[in-house]
């Protein structure tokens, strides 16, 4: 009686968690990492205390709420890609099927290959736009130390 009390106290203060976690300002892929917790949790111990039949049942239904969740990473994934290549005017690639699948609920998400594409096209572009700054910095520094170097002599001098 003790430990179904115990356990009945867990889940409230487990619901309490979730219901309060939504509220809080965090980043999306947190709020998805602790999904996955909670779910290998619940689905672990409902599956300790299965037996036959229904231990199977609880395993396809764990495999396909984990493919839920990896979809949904795989859409926070290609929503993070496609701000950073709006903001770099990298073009995406086309919606064609090597570089985009649609997962089970029908969301379209890059595959591993178009995301490693996007993330080439996103370095090439940030390197180039670095390689404009870069002699110009280099230039300053050079001055500012020959200048200082300058001021030092003629103070001693």
């Amino acid at each position: 009686m003790i430990g179904h009390a115990k356990e009945l106290r867990s889940q409230r203060l487990d619901w309490w968690l979730v219901r309060v976690r939504r509220q809080l300002p965090l980043p999306r892929a947190w709020h998805l990492r602790r999904d996955v917790r909670h779910i290998n949790q619940i689905y672990v111990r409902f599956i300790a205390n299965a037996t036959g039949q229904e231990r199977e049942h609880l395993a396809a239904e764990w495999a396909f709420e984990r493919t839920l969740l990896d979809e949904r990473h795989r859409g926070l994934e290609t929503e993070r890609l496609q701000k950073q290549a709006d903001r770099f005017y990298v073009p995406l690639p086309v919606r064609s099927s090597d570089t985009w699948e649609r997962g089970p609920t029908g969301t379209w998400s890059l595959t591993p290959e178009g995301a490693e594409k996007v993330r080439s096209a996103i370095y090439a572009e940030r390197k180039r736009r670095r390689e404009i700054w870069v002699p110009w910095i280099a230039a300053a520094v050079g001055v500012i130390g020959a200048l200082t170097g300058l001021i030092l002599a003629l103070e001693k001098g």
